[in-house]
This record gives C-alpha cells, structure tokens and sequence, in this order.
C-alpha cells in the first residue's frame, strides 16, 4: 500500500499562477446581456453555453443539413439527442431571455433577446437539466493511485531511430518542442527485454485482452535484426510465463521502401500485421529523402511488389496508412486511392490527421473543415445500403477508414446516458494512467506514456528499475489541473471527448510563456474535437432520419463486440 498523502501528490500538481493562467486564458467568449450570461466555445457560432437562475446549461443545438428547418439538440448532462421545435432552436441561440411571455420572433437568426415563458423555460430544463456550479466537476485522483503493478495494453519498440527518410511532419524531426529530434540510437537488447517483460506478465485478467505491440522507429526494417530479436523475445516470455494472448497483436509500422523476401518471410511466418505509410496525392509535398527527393514511387513499387507476391498475406495482415495534410482535397484522396489496385487488396486503409502536439498548426480550419465535412456527407449517404452491401462499398470504406469520422461517430452514437448534475466519471479520453495504457521505449532504456513526446515529462521509469509508480500518476493529476481550470469545464463535448494527457501536456515547471503556448495548442485540438463531434451528431440523426433506426445497428453491434474484448483497468468509472 502506498504511503504517499494527498498532500504529497498535492506537490505534484500545477501551481496555482498556472491555474489561475490557464482560467484567463482558455475560456469561451463570453457575452453578458442584462443579467444574461452566453458563451460560444471558439471555433463555433453556436451558443452552447448559459447561466440563468444560478445553474449553469450546456448543450448543443444544430440544424440538420438534410432537412432544412429540423432542429436537433444533444445534452450532455444525459446524453440524450432530442428533436426540438424551430422555436425552441431560436431561444437556445438568444444571448438573453426576457420571461414576459410574449413570443419571440421565429427563423434561423439569432437574435440578441427573445421573450420566453416560464413554462418553456421549464420544458427546456426538462430536457438539458441544468445544475449548480460553474461546470463540469472531473474526478480528481484516489490519494492511493499509483502503479504498483503495471498492466501495460501497448508496448511501443523502436528499433532504431534511424530512418531512411525525412518526412518534414514527422515528430522526431526537431519541429515540435518537447520531442525528441531524429537520432541513429537503438536499444540495448537488455532494455528490450525488460520492456517486453513489463508487457507480458502472465496475468490471469490481462489474458483476454485486445493488447498490441507496435514497432516504430525511425524506420524499423533499417533495423530489421534487432526487430527480429525483439519479436523472438516476445515469443519466448510468452513460453516463460504461459501466456497464450491470443488477442495479441504485432504491428512493423513502416515506410516500406526496405522490404525484402526475407523481411517478408518473417513477418508472415510470425503472423505479424504491417502498416505501410502511403499519403497519396500529397506524398511527396512531405515524405521526402535525404536529398529533398520525393519517394512516392519507391513505395508505391514496394506495396505493388508486396501485393503481387505475397496475396494472402496483403489481404488479411497489410493496412496503408494515409496522413492528411494540407492541401486537403478528398475527392482526389479517393480517386487516387479506389484506382489503385494494390490497395483496394489491402486489409484496411487508415485515413488520420495529423495531430502535432505543441504546434499551433490547426491555425486556419475551415478549408480542413469542408473537406471532411464532405466526408461525413459520403458515409451518410453510403447508409442507403444493406449493411452486407455497404461494407463492401468503396466508398464507406473510404469514409469509415478515416480516424477522426470513425472515433467521433462512435462517441456519438454510443455515449452511455446520464442522469444529469455536472459530475463527471472520467478525464476526457483517458482511461488508464500514463504507464499503463501505452508504454514507449526509449532507445537509452527509459520508459514513457507517450510516443511523440519522448522528453523527460513523459518519462515513467527506465528499464533497469521498472516503472515508477507515481510518475504517471503526476502526469495525470497535472492533466487533470488543467482540464478542471480551463473550457473543458463548460464545454458541451467534454462527455464524449478524446482528448488525453499528450495533447494538453501541462507540467508544473512550465513557465508563463509556455503555459500560454501550450493553452493555444490545446484550443486548436478543441476546436478539431468539437467540430468532428458534432459532425458525428449530425450523421446519427440524419442517418437515422433517412434510412430508419435499423441502418445503426451494426454500428451498435460493432462497438459492443469491441467492449467486451477490452479491459479496464483504469481508476475511473465513465
């Protein structure tokens, strides 16, 4: 048990200047019109956000696109959708209420008062149930949380930092504070070891799992010895301790130009899963050589050699993996990639931003926007199908393989209900403490929780003595300072968000300037998040709408199937 006080862990918290810093600054705007107090959350033009009567409301009201003149409202403190009236529609946008009871005039505007009866007021609180308090309250941490005993879902292995290429976006290339810049450092085989041991413990509850180990780099296959160690290591620990983890994955994330017969070989003999990274149109604008050459058709030839030879293998173990970047233009993203033939044999495609941590550079959103606002039109429509026949569409396939539409969408449609009041049972999108659910190697033995920032303050132990079973909780509980303090408090999407501690890395020896910087990067990641949840919203209800309640199912089914494989292991109950 652990000895630790709340007052210890209290030391490893934010300070309170920090606090009171993030308060200021990252906040909705904020309108106070004869009493009335509204808020939009940046990014947005929605009011979301009211005090009236000493409670605080949250909720987020939309106009289907599908059907102009359809007015639908999610409530985040039940998380419940309601169809609502267009007059309903026109008081949640008033900036003030004045209760005379004289209507107010309907439309799509929005106008700076309405009049409104106590008795809509009361049906609108039936359905947003407001509560006392500023915000939302996040679960603080159990004064006896710590890691004793590690259960770690993701084991990160680089076997080498080197890479053979320098993609200008790449984490590791000395553009973003607080990663680590690129290096030709590999892990001692003792280290790998050790990590593999923390992994593979042969725990009885961890038995069952979905666990994964993924090899990163650099580009791994430039050290393909030290990988084939790696997974015979992984293999004989298993023996070791009688571990079946038959829902274990092995992933090589690659850029694929070094395939060989015998790398191949390998990997198909060890049933082990490959990503190979392919960004289409804007390929080589970012993935580029040493040279500054591009290396689009190096890869493409290594893929198609890969598919010709090796078909079973391509089809059940091998994804392509597509950053999107700007200038985003989905249609050619789809064309480019429905009329190439390797990879419409490929197991899967994985379609995603990119989410650099640190760096201001979702800047400018709009053109990003509409481009995936046009996807989320495309897997819509693709609903029109029998489920048999639509996931053997192209197109949904196209529209389903892109991360933000497939994480948001599934928030969305299966967010469990509540029963109102501004406590909430978890900390954004985190489930584990730092040190359990992603563990990375570093390549001189030390341990962290995340795999862009490999810097001291996502450090939780090292190889030679383990995990520290407090490091992670620190991290955490300094996450968890700034969520409390900053707009997660009042946003409508804080329930369903997955923001997690990498992306609002906050530590206590920050100082002004920092702070300020990494609260401007953190509302960048808020603005994508809301904008793709509520997109998610839309296509639930106009889904729904088009096609009947049926056409969801799958996706209900999908995500419970997904459940019961999982293990939670957290300190929180959402």
């Amino acid at each position: 048990m652990s000895t630790d006080t709340a007052e210890q862990q209290r030391a490893h918290r934010l300070h309170a200047w920090q606090i009171e810093l993030i308060e200021r600054t990252d906040r909705p705007d904020v309108r106070t019109l004869a009493g009335s107090v509204t808020g939009v959350n940046q990014g947005e033009n929605e009011v979301s956000i009211r005090q009236d009567r000493g409670l605080t409301w949250l909720y987020r009201m939309w106009e289907s696109d599908r059907r102009p003149g359809r007015f639908h409202l999610y409530t985040p403190a039940t998380g419940r959708v309601h169809e609502i009236t267009s007059r309903q529609a026109v008081l949640l946008r008033a900036a003030r209420w004045d209760p005379s009871g004289v209507s107010a005039p309907e439309g799509p505007g929005a106008p700076d008062g309405a009049s409104v009866s106590e008795a809509e007021i009361d049906e609108l609180a039936s359905l947003i149930m407001p509560f006392d308090g500023p915000g939302w309250q996040f679960p603080d941490l159990p004064p006896d949380a710590r890691l004793e005993q590690p259960r770690v879902r993701v084991l990160m292995l680089n076997p080498t930092e080197q890479c053979n290429i320098r993609c200008t976006y790449c984490y590791y290339g000395g553009a973003y504070p607080g990663t680590r810049p690129h290096r030709t450092a590999s892990p001692e085989k003792d280290m790998v070891r050790a990590a593999i041991d923390l992994f593979v413990t042969g725990e009885e509850r961890l038995e069952p799992a979905q666990r994964a180990v993924y090899f990163f780099g650099g580009e791994p296959l430039m050290a393909f010895d030290q990988l084939k160690e790696s997974v015979l290591a992984l293999e004989e620990r298993k023996r070791e301790v009688g571990s079946r983890l038959e829902n274990l994955i092995v992933q090589v994330n690659t850029n694929g130009m070094l395939l060989t017969p015998e790398i191949v070989g390998f990997l198909v003999e060890h049933d082990i899963y490959l990503n190979i990274s392919v960004d289409g149109p804007n390929h080589d604008r970012y993935r580029i050589d040493r040279r500054g050459k591009g290396t689009h058709d190096r890869v493409r030839e290594r893929a198609d050699w890969l598919a010709e030879n090796w078909p079973d293998y391509f089809a059940s173990r091998v994804a392509i993996i597509c950053v999107l970047s700007a200038p985003l233009d989905e249609g050619t993203l789809y064309r480019y990639f429905s009329e190439w033939p390797a990879a419409l044999r490929a197991l899967a495609w994985d379609f995603d931003l990119l989410l650099p941590g640190g760096e201001e550079s979702y800047a400018d959103f709009q053109q990003m926007f509409a481009e995936q606002r046009r996807v989320w039109d495309l897997f819509v429509a693709s609903h029109r199908l029998p489920y048999d026949e639509r996931e053997q569409s192209g197109r949904y396939r196209f529209a389903f393989s892109h991360g933000f539409l497939h994480r948001s969408f599934h928030r969305a449609l299966n967010q469990p209900e509540r029963d109102g009041g501004p406590q909430l049972g978890h900390l954004l999108g985190v489930q584990l403490v730092p040190g359990n659910e992603y563990l990375v190697l570093g390549s001189d033995g030390t341990l962290y929780s995340s795999y862009e920032y490999q810097s001291p303050d996502f450090a939780v132990g090292h190889t030679d003595r383990g995990v520290d079973p407090l490091a992670g909780v620190e991290q955490l509980g300094m996450f968890r300072d700034a969520v409390q303090a900053g707009s997660c408090r009042t946003c409508w999407a804080a329930p369903m968000c997955t923001v997690t501690v990498p992306e609002a890395p906050f530590r206590a020896s920050d100082p002004a300037g920092t702070v300020r910087e990494k609260v401007a990067a953190k509302q960048a990641r808020c603005m994508s998040e809301r904008e793709n949840l509520v997109q998610g919203l839309r296509a639930r209800t106009d889904i729904e709408a088009a096609f009947g309640s049926h056409a969801l199912r799958g996706h209900r089914e999908d995500w419970a199937r997904q459940a019961e494989g999982g293990s939670r292991v957290d300190y929180f109950n959402g």
